[in-house]
């Protein structure tokens, strides 16, 4: 099922009139996996990524079921729940993000994240390690471009910037990590 597609509009309006579980289960299954890997890449812990995955799926049914707003783009909303339900996961685990240009490293208090990147590939640690360098601005739109596979009209909307600002956030992005990587 493609982003904004008939049939997806199709299930939400079934969920919408009905709170028909089927067609929302529907969208479930066409978005676990992508918003699993989208929060899991962010967390780094297993079962908090299970737990924040679970919780995204909630609040999309809920607001699904309660807003009077037309959802024009199921993608973008489901992002923006995780993304949104990850920076609430940070700012309840008391995560340090710096955000100056001299230093744009994530501070993590918690040891249990250190012991899960442990058992990551190294392909991903090394990938992972990169990112961690850049803004999180940086790192969310080359996620979503690069591991995602998303346009840069579908990064705007899940990001809510216009699509120059995503195309100036992925080439300066993309720079960073070239100085990072080089030096």
């Amino acid at each position: 099922m493609s982003a904004n597609s008939l049939q997806e509009k199709f299930l939400i309006y079934k969920v919408r009139q009905n709170k028909d579980a089927e067609a929302y289960g529907k969208l479930y299954d066409c978005y676990i996996d992508r918003i699993y890997r989208f929060v899991y890449f962010k967390v780094s812990v297993r079962e908090d990524a299970e737990d924040i995955t679970s919780e995204v799926f909630l609040k999309a049914w809920e607001y699904i079921n309660t807003t009077t707003r037309k959802i024009e783009n199921f993608n973008a909303l489901i992002y923006r729940v995780a993304r949104n339900s990850v920076i609430d996961y940070y700012r309840n685990k008391r995560i340090n993000v710096s955000t100056d240009d001299e230093d744009n490293m994530i501070q993590i208090q918690d040891k249990e994240n250190i012991v899960a990147k442990m058992d990551v590939v190294i392909d991903r640690g090394n990938i992972e390690k990169l990112l961690s360098h850049l803004k999180e601005v940086y790192r969310d739109v080359i996620l979503l471009k690069y591991i995602e596979e998303y346009s840069i009209s579908e990064i705007a909307d899940i990001t809510g910037k216009s699509k120059a600002n995503v195309r100036v956030l992925l080439h300066r992005g993309i720079q960073a990590l070239k100085e990072i990587s080089e030096g």
